[in-house]
């Protein structure tokens, strides 16, 4: 079924985290795919892993997601282990297709009795829940989301002052300079709060003290590093940003922890390595974000 809606100490955990919602535990905050424009697999990826964006904040009132490129999958397969899924919502910072290509494998969509919540920006120029429809639907999926057994409903994130709760979590969210819009959310809860800002050409950005107000303060920023400062020369208006506009955004805003993400799809675990060193030059408690990084 389909609805359509108007309107921390942090201690890094690299490992290939199972995310099981226990009502009973601490929020969870989770990464399961961190890999920019396509998904990639091979030894040389293996570490930081090929999967595209996917984020998880897990509460005792439900689960929380943030996109849904192919780190949904595995996401999807960990909490259909599950005898009682949590109600779900998944919050989109755009349409992008590494966004969002791994929202037909979701399989708590599939599940009857789930529900499922696709939010996005209202402000958007094309209609979104059009856009999500016609991805998950005949020629390009063999079923299209009204014959899938969840509850599923589309709800537009509210028009004014750009934040909201649920789950228990505190959400605001800010426009970020990328092709055909893209938002950053702010997730806080019990004094955790994590910024998610995977697709943004911070590097053009030089007088966007608004997003810098944003990030301040916050528990961990995620940014995108896509580039290096030498590809971005070749990359002007591209919507994506560098290691050092990151680590250069961290120290002014504040932030506990910096991570990285939105890897160039060519970009080895070694080179990524030697991108973190560079950034921990000007922000030490710089990482690199990897599928199943637990950061909370």
């Amino acid at each position: 079924m389909v609805a359509y809606l108007e309107g921390f100490s942090l201690k890094t955990i690299v490992s290939n985290a199972r995310v099981k919602v226990n009502m009973e535990n601490e929020p969870t905050f989770t990464i399961h795919g961190a890999r920019g424009t396509m998904a990639v697999s091979g030894r040389a990826f293996s570490r930081y892993g090929g999967e595209t964006t996917c984020f998880s904040l897990a509460t005792r009132q439900g689960i929380l997601i943030v996109d849904a490129g192919t780190g949904i999958i595995a996401l999807g397969d960990q909490l259909m282990r599950q005898s009682d899924l949590p109600p779900i919502t998944i919050m989109f910072t755009h349409l992008h297709l590494d966004h969002v290509i791994g929202l037909p494998l979701f399989k708590p969509l599939y599940r009857k009795g789930a529900s499922i919540t696709l939010m996005a920006d209202p402000h958007r120029k094309e209609n979104w829940p059009g856009c999500l429809r016609t991805l998950v639907a005949p020629p390009f999926w063999p079923l299209d989301l009204w014959h899938f057994g969840a509850a599923i409903r589309f709800q537009p994130l509210p028009r004014q002052n750009r934040r909201m709760r649920t789950y228990g979590v505190e959400i605001a969210w800010h426009p970020l300079r990328h092709p055909q819009q893209c938002l950053a959310y702010r997730l806080g809860i019990q004094k955790h709060s994590v910024v998610i800002a995977t697709d943004n050409e911070l590097d053009a950005d030089t007088a966007n003290g608004g997003f810098t107000d944003f990030c301040r303060g916050a528990s961990v920023l995620i940014a995108d590093a896509q580039y290096t400062t030498a590809e971005y020369f070749t990359k002007h208006g591209w919507g994506h940003g560098t290691w050092a506009a990151c680590a250069r955004l961290a120290a002014t805003a504040g932030v506990g922890r910096l991570i990285l993400t939105h890897h160039d799809r060519r970009r080895q675990d070694a080179q990524i390595d030697r991108l973190v060193r560079q950034a921990q030059r000007i922000f030490p408690a710089t990482h690199a974000a990897r599928s199943g990084m637990r950061v909370y």
